[in-house]
């Protein structure tokens, strides 16, 4: 050991006992205060002459009481067997008028006089009746500090340091800890210094530097030849500070949970369960009473560098010492290198009487306060490249009062775990959450912003109506969630930050992505929807004429239930088909979920990091997904163009309003006149439409365009609702009035409700038979393309929108998709990501992660079809028991 060296070059005849030394017998210890040890001069005997370097005393007999501690006149302090003031050599007497009793040391009293202050602290531990805690600990606290620093006994030095963490490294100027704080601080704590009091570094050190010195410790790098093996040794004092036990450290050895097993040390293992347990306060006390204010720790690196056996001491983070330790800024933490599990303060019970110790009540009676450790942390550092940094042992202690209320059965947690912390580009993390993310989220309250422009003037509503700012918070509520997600994936691929620390990123976005799905599917799901049937009768054109007709519609449209060659299987059919489209998707969650798990296995094979595993699984999600959309793309037909040539086919246009200024129309008007043929006559029809020998079926002559963006006239949501009154009084059950603008034909083979809804849906299906045909005078429409700036911020702004003229919008992308699940799969993937993400975050378990995302993912699926399903059924007058 270097101190033991240290000792043999100092003072050859000093006899060292492991970590302690002394003069052997016949000699005097003189201390110096130049010199770190006593200088041992031989006692003169009857054989030995004073020429001879040695001092003139009176030997000591063989059975001593007290050694003697005075001063010279050169200022040291002088150690004897014999009581200097006497003659004789005795060794048996302590004059208590000039001198200390303390042990079997008679110490004069100006010797002892720089060191009476710490009789401060020791009064102001004793409350209003005394503690005998008080006079066991620190009653003696003058006399350790007199051994300590002035004659600079390790052992005291050692019980001083253990009485400063008995004291809960109390900070009074009179405390034990008040000669460690003055010479190991980084500021000078004048207030500390007293007179005799040497200002030199003292041993054992107990406190780290603040400031720059701690911010450097925490993020130092071990450079370490294999960094899966990490080894921690520890020693244990006891109070009077002696050396109870050194060795290899484990875990187990903080753990207060009688029955649960502590984590391991290995650095393989980052995914180890909390240890968490609730402890009685009869458990409490017997640990108290086994190993309570005797059991002083300190952990130290025990690692191997250049050829070189090193011991590094572990920083100690004590959260419940002062305000800063529970602050986030590591500069301004007060670390320290010694601390304790338990502490218990006795009770006095002299005044009281005392229960039989066969009663359980009785330990109620042993101590009036415990302060124990409630929560351990050992945090693992993890530096650029996988490299370790030193670990950081976090500390929070609970103090309880055992008042006259109390019982036995009194439940208090306990919590033990390892964490791993990536602090690598911490720099970098700093500059994406102060730069990057606040400016993605100006980008995102922008976007809403335009947007909801786009919406007040589709509605046709002021600004700062209550619907509108709900909007606002809507589509704000999805660009967040986005922003947060491209936050939290920079992160983990710049490897910024560790995973743990985006929760509070990835929660938030969660949610707020959930809530925004689930307002902007349903409102989706319950758009105006109205099937155009522009098939012709066979029969000739029967019925009453409407001021609707117009020259090429004089058969397609009937004013009441009738008999007819029409079949209704076209409109079931297209209903069907636009229910399945609607809950199709453009990728495959259980295909993104097989991947992502094989992944994991590859990367649990490899034996990657947590803080790379995370990012891999995010980065294997997000190209499945990439690669997925393109391959369908290249692979599969387009089903929203499947469901233009299926309305063509049918003879059936699709017009939709999401807002009663918007909506989306699909001219399926067939240019052969009519559908309801047999599959020989479909058959020829498509040759002749291939072999351009028929119109084309585009709303414009000569063109194919069938897909629109409408903005209708404004009169128009106000005609429709007129026509439909009848349909609402029927459905209401109100049968007193008549119907506007048609008279109500006698057919008493329908019932009557029914008739009502037949008439109202045949005047509402002319009424757009003849808007489309540009029949109606007062109602028009016009129709062109989108300009470059429209389509790219989905945005009208020539519309040239009237009371009774509308416009209409070519649509080459088919944005009725957008009412869709097929149009809403970036929303969908978003949410299954983050879903993900939380899941993996809170529980470690990718499985459960995954089977939730495509949980949730089918259950959308599902309640979105019944959605669909029901709203089709309601606005298009179909039985739901004709629907898929």
């Amino acid at each position: 050991m270097s101190l033991e060296t240290e000792t043999r070059r100092s003072c050859s005849l000093l006899q060292t006992v492991k970590f302690s030394c002394h003069c052997p017998a016949g000699h005097i210890s003189v201390f110096e205060k130049s010199k770190r040890w006593p200088t041992c001069n031989e006692i003169c005997s009857n054989a030995t002459k004073p020429s001879e370097n040695c001092t003139e005393a009176q030997l000591p007999s063989t059975q001593c009481s007290f050694q003697y501690l005075n001063s010279s006149t050169s200022g040291s302090i002088v150690l004897t067997k014999t009581n200097s003031g006497s003659n004789s050599s005795d060794c048996h007497s302590c004059n208590a008028a000039y001198n200390f009793h303390y042990q079997d040391y008679c110490i004069a009293n100006t010797l002892l006089q720089p060191y009476l202050h710490y009789n401060a602290f020791w009064q102001t531990t004793i409350k209003l009746r005394s503690s005998s805690a008080s006079r066991l600990h620190f009653g003696d606290l003058k006399f350790v500090a007199f051994f300590c620093l002035a004659l600079r006994n390790d052992s005291a030095c050692q019980e001083l340091a253990n009485l400063c963490v008995l004291s809960h490294y109390s900070l009074d100027k009179h405390s034990p800890c008040s000669p460690f704080l003055l010479t190991q601080m980084s500021d000078v704590v004048i207030k500390y210094a007293h007179a005799g009091e040497q200002l030199r570094a003292l041993e054992p050190f107990l406190f780290y530097k603040k400031g720059r010195a701690t911010r450097e410790l925490l993020t130092t790098t071990l450079h370490l030849a294999n960094q899966t093996e990490l080894q921690i040794f520890s020693t244990t004092y006891d109070l009077a500070g002696r050396l109870k036990r050194w060795g290899p450290f484990h875990l187990e050895q903080l753990n207060l949970c009688p029955a649960q097993r502590a984590p391991t040390l290995g650095l393989q293992q980052q995914h180890q369960p909390e240890l968490s347990c609730l402890l009685s306060l009869e458990q409490l006390i017997d640990f108290a009473s086994r190993d309570g204010n005797d059991n002083y720790h300190n952990l130290y690196l025990n690692f191997s560098s250049n050829w070189s056996y090193l011991l590094h001491q572990l920083p100690v983070l004590i959260e419940t010492l002062t305000a800063e330790n529970q602050r986030s800024q590591a500069e301004e933490w007060q670390l320290v290198k010694r601390f304790q599990l338990i502490s218990a303060y006795p009770r006095d019970n002299r005044m009281h009487p005392i229960l039989p110790l066969y009663e359980d009540a009785h330990k109620l009676q042993l101590y009036r306060s415990l302060r124990y450790v409630d929560r351990v942390e050992l945090k693992y550092n993890v530096q650029p490249g996988q490299r370790l940094g030193l670990p950081l042992l976090r500390l929070s202690y609970r103090h309880i009062e055992i008042t006259g209320n109390a019982s036995l059965t009194q439940l208090y947690p306990f919590q033990l775990r390892i964490r791993f912390e990536q602090l690598n580009q911490s720099g970098t993390a700093k500059l994406l959450l102060e730069l990057a993310l606040p400016l993605l989220l100006l980008l995102a309250f922008v976007a809403a912003l335009l947007r909801l422009q786009n919406l007040r003037r589709r509605r046709r509503a002021e600004l700062c109506q209550a619907i509108n700012l709900l909007e606002l918070l809507l589509q704000l509520a999805a660009n967040v969630a986005l922003a947060l997600l491209i936050t939290a994936l920079l992160l983990l691929a710049l490897q910024a930050s560790m995973p743990q620390r985006l929760a509070v990123l990835i929660y938030p976005a969660c949610l707020l992505q959930l809530i925004f799905l689930a307002v902007h599917l349903r409102r989706a799901s319950q758009l105006e929807l109205f099937l155009i049937d522009w098939e012709r009768p066979r029969s000739s054109c029967e019925g009453q004429r409407l001021n609707l007709d117009s020259s090429s519609l004089c058969s397609s449209v009937r004013t009441y239930v009738a008999e007819s060659s029409v079949s209704a299987w076209r409109i079931l059919f297209t209903a069907n088909a636009w229910i399945r489209l609607s809950c199709a998707q453009r990728y495959s969650s259980l295909v993104q979920a097989f991947v992502v798990i094989a992944a994991s296995q590859l990367l649990q094979h490899f034996g990657k990091s947590q803080g790379l595993s995370y990012f891999l699984i995010s980065a294997v999600y997000v190209v499945t997904y990439l690669l997925q959309l393109l391959l369908l793309r290249v692979l599969q037909s387009n089903p929203l163009q499947k469901f233009v040539d299926l309305c063509s086919l049918a003879n059936i246009s699709l017009f939709s309003l999401l807002e009663p200024g918007y909506g989306y129309y699909i001219h399926g008007r067939s240019p052969h006149g009519f559908a309801d043929t047999d599959m020989s006559s479909m058959i020829l029809q498509l040759q002749r439409e291939a072999q351009n020998m028929c119109g084309r079926r585009g709303l414009l002559i000569d063109s194919d365009k069938q897909s629109y963006i409408i903005l209708p006239p404004r009169n128009l949501r106000i005609y429709l609702d007129r026509l439909l009154l009848p349909f609402q009084r029927s459905r209401d059950g109100s049968m007193s009035q008549t119907l506007l603008y048609q008279k109500e034909p006698q057919i008493s083979s329908i019932d009557g409700q029914v008739e009502r809804t037949s008439i109202a849906y045949a005047s509402v299906n002319r009424f757009f038979c003849a808007f489309i045909d540009h029949a109606i005078k007062d109602m028009d429409y016009i129709i062109k393309e989108k300009t470059l700036t429209e389509k790219l911020f989905n945005c009208e702004i020539e519309n040239y929108l009237t009371e009774n003229k509308g416009t209409f919008y070519i649509d080459d992308a088919l944005s009725f998709s957008r009412v869709l699940l097929l149009g809403n799969h970036l929303h969908i993937f978003v949410l299954e990501l983050l879903v993900l993400l939380s899941i993996y975050l809170l529980t470690s378990s990718l499985l459960l992660g995954v089977a939730i995302a495509c949980a949730i993912n089918m259950l959308m699926r599902h309640i979105f079809k019944r959605w669909v399903r029901r709203n089709v059924s309601r606005k298009t007058l179909i039985d739901e028991r004709f629907l898929l």
